[in-house]
């Protein structure tokens, strides 16, 4: 059964007020959650392995992360062209509001 796979122990019967629908929604939120989490330790652990390596290596340019950088400024940014940008999703979502009528 996939909820066992996934560690989730819910069952329908434990909701007396909650549909199938939902409860379809709940497990499968749950189960994407916990699929999310498996990418973010697979980051962190390829991050371990990446600082692992310059200790080995080359620890003088180990990065040190216990500096904190500077604020950066946000980059520079044209208004005419987030005005088209703007424009453009505008027409897209009229569009596509038009296409089941």
């Amino acid at each position: 059964m996939l909820s066992s796979w996934c560690g989730l122990d819910l069952h329908h019967a434990d909701f007396w007020d909650v549909t199938l629908r939902e409860y379809d929604l709940i497990t499968g939120g749950k189960i994407k959650a916990k699929d999310q989490e498996f990418k973010a330790w697979r980051v962190l652990n390829q991050e371990l392995g990446i600082l692992v390596q310059y200790a080995f290596n080359n620890p003088k340019k180990m990065p040190d992360f216990t500096k904190s950088d500077e604020v950066k400024k946000p980059a520079i940014r044209d208004k005419s062209q987030d005005l088209d940008k703007l424009r453009a999703g505008l027409m897209a979502l009229h569009f596509q509001s038009k296409k089941g009528k």
